[in-house]
């Protein structure tokens, strides 16, 4: 039953980064059809498949509490829930968008697009039409993404090797490869993401923080500083 779902999982992200953005919908979307259409594949490919995964396996309650498979290494990394807060996470999320804020500024008296780690721009919003389909994108992609790369897909590695580590790397790297899109840097930067949020799962002991955090980053990413970029550039006109 593991391996079936674990064949699942997979097919589902496989579907998903080799049809990225391209997926029919029997509707007109014609503001941020896109950015709707994005949202729309996380859910098929990545958010419905790993809650089905997770109430097949009992593992539904793992959304707010730590795994038992990941417990031998949150123990041996010293990182044990209930030692990351929110207002720790608030504070780097606040530190981190000051400094996203100060780069677009500095980007946009250059005429430049807002700063991105590794190249954005086929999923950054084109005009204001598009900054709320952005959102829903941002909003889906911290939902669906951290229960599927954070939990549903390490869980069924590591429930059938009997490694939390095997699982959370195998998570972290399908992650990370799920943005080659964006070029290295870009591999490299959600690579390094994955792994901060795989630590948030493990300190805070539950998957709504990192949800949380993977979707004010996103919201920061495709809407915030797109907007400021924006109203900048309207400026200097």
């Amino acid at each position: 039953m593991i391996a079936k779902a674990l064949a699942a999982l997979l097919c589902g992200y496989a579907l998903f980064v080799l049809w990225r953005g391209r997926l029919w919908l029997p509707v007109t979307l014609p503001i941020g059809a896109r950015h709707a259409r994005w949202a729309a594949g996380l859910w098929l490919g990545y958010g419905l498949p790993a809650l089905v995964a997770l109430a097949i396996w009992g593992k539904l309650a793992t959304i707010g509490g730590l795994a038992v498979e990941f417990a031998p290494l949150a123990r041996a990394i010293d990182l044990l829930p209930g030692m990351i807060g929110f207002g720790t996470v608030a504070a780097g999320l606040a530190g981190g968008s000051a400094l996203g804020l100060v780069a677009t500024w500095w980007r946009a008296r250059r005429g430049r697009a807002p700063w991105t780690a590794g190249d954005a721009r086929s999923i950054m919003p084109q005009d204001g039409g598009e900054l709320l389909p952005a959102a829903l994108l941002a909003v889906s992609a911290g939902v669906t993404e951290e229960l599927f790369f954070r939990l549903a897909l390490p869980l069924a590695v590591a429930m059938l090797s009997g490694s939390g580590l095997a699982g959370c790397v195998v998570g972290t790297g399908c992650f990370a490869l799920q943005h080659r899109y964006q070029g290295w840097i870009g591999v490299v930067a959600t690579a390094i993401g994955g792994a901060l949020m795989t630590g948030l799962y493990f300190g805070s002991g539950g998957l709504w923080l990192p949800i949380v955090a993977h979707a004010l980053t996103d919201l920061n990413a495709l809407v915030l500083r797109p907007a400021v970029s924006a109203w900048l550039r309207r400026r200097r006109r």
